[in-house]
């Protein structure tokens, strides 16, 4: 479910006029790595089931620079050391082992729809 969706139920309109007529509201995965003195690293990735993804913003280059703001609005949040040394690109593409990572962590932020999925998935 999209921010807006949760936000506003499917008024795109909406949501743009909350978070800007740019704003794009997609699922997503990240994983957050303490880079020291106040800064953090970041990698992830999002999938829709459109042909053209809607961070791409309507290019077809490669590479985008966004400057902007970043909107968290979090189903879930794990805290771990399990995944220390594997780099940004090991977290992009290494699958997500989430029974591994509460074995060395913690749960901090979970919906109760997060909760529910874990439960059934035999996580928790």
């Amino acid at each position: 479910m999209s921010i807006a969706s949760s936000l506003y139920g499917s008024d795109q309109a909406a949501a743009q006029i909350m978070f800007g007529e740019n704003a794009r509201h997609v699922p997503m995965w990240m994983y957050v790595q303490d880079s020291g003195s106040g800064v953090v690293s970041f990698t992830g990735a999002s999938r829709v089931g459109e042909a053209s993804h809607p961070l791409r913003y309507g290019s077809e280059r490669t590479h985008q620079f966004i400057l902007g703001e970043l909107v968290i609005r979090p189903h879930l949040v794990m805290a771990t050391d399990t995944l220390r040394g594997m780099g940004l690109a090991g977290l992009a593409t290494n699958g997500h082992d989430l029974r591994r990572m509460l074995t060395d962590g913690e749960l901090l932020i979970a919906t109760s729809a997060a909760k529910a999925s874990l439960r059934e998935q035999g996580e928790l």
